[in-house]
């Protein structure tokens, strides 16, 4: 596949998941739920106006609470908005990280690897003191452990081996129950109340993505890619404890490429077009 053709498949699947992006916020303003972009889509909005020119994937946020309420909606919905398909967190499509996705259905015959999506993160409140934020990292831990029952990804090597120890020694039967029980830990402290909030599951890990909560609240608006949405409210406070100092900074150009291969998919569809 030529640059121009990687190129065009990258712009056709950006233009898509800007138009899911609209669907899924208008389905939560309908229903009084803020969601937010966070991660490489917010550094994209304060950086570049809109997508990083080479990010092939969206990510969003809303608090717990917001979230809970997201997943009951469309439970009722038979996880379906429109033309597209929501992954719950523990009935996923994809085993991948214990958060919800959002999936388009183009191109979905061909696997839903390979059609472009939305990561919907949970934002959870964060206890006091190093013990009991041990230990609601251990168990967020074994809830993926529970939904996935393989050892955990992108979390470090620690991480991997006390998952593979904690899969060898748990009965299959036991997991239902340390799934039940994980949950109820790891949300155990209400965000409104914590000082200090974390996206459990995000890229940058545990401890990195713990931050005070008024670097997210109160959200702001912002144009992305022309339109408005919602992101952190302190910004650059935000990008800095993800980023480091140099999140303006773009990387080395080797590094300016998508992740994954779905923009192949688009490519092809703007070539049956043609």
């Amino acid at each position: 596949m030529g640059d121009k053709a990687i190129y065009e498949g990258l712009e056709e699947l950006q233009r898509r998941l800007l138009e899911m992006l609209a669907v899924f916020s208008e389905f939560a303003k309908e229903n009084g739920i803020k969601v937010f972009l966070v991660g490489g889509s917010a550094l994209g909005a304060y950086r570049h106006g809109g997508f990083i020119p080479w990010d092939d994937d969206i990510d969003v946020a809303m608090m717990r609470s917001d979230f809970e309420k997201m997943e009951h909606l469309m439970r009722n919905k038979n996880n379906k908005l429109g033309e597209f398909l929501y992954s719950p967190v523990e009935q996923h499509i994809i085993p991948d990280a214990p958060i919800a996705y959002l999936y388009d259905t183009l191109h979905a015959q061909n696997g839903y690897e390979n059609t472009a999506k939305i990561d919907i993160h949970p934002i959870d409140g964060v206890p006091r003191g190093r013990v009991l934020r041990n230990i609601q990292y251990l168990c967020s831990l074994i809830y993926y452990l529970s939904i996935y029952r393989n050892p955990v990804k992108n979390k470090g090597k620690a991480a991997r081996l006390v998952s593979k120890v904690i899969l060898k020694c748990t009965p299959n039967k036991l997991f239902t129950f340390y799934l039940w029980i994980s949950k109820k830990i790891i949300t155990l402290w209400d965000w409104r109340k914590s000082s200090d909030i974390c996206s459990l599951f995000g890229v940058a890990g545990y401890r990195q993505e713990i931050m005070p909560r008024d670097y997210l609240i109160p959200l702001k608006s912002v144009y992305f890619e022309g339109e408005k949405f919602l992101f952190p409210g302190k910004i650059e406070s935000y990008l800095e404890r993800l980023y480091g100092l140099d999140y303006v900074e773009l990387p080395p150009e080797k590094e300016q490429k998508p992740r994954h291969k779905i923009y192949q998919s688009y490519a092809i569809q703007n070539e049956k077009k043609e």
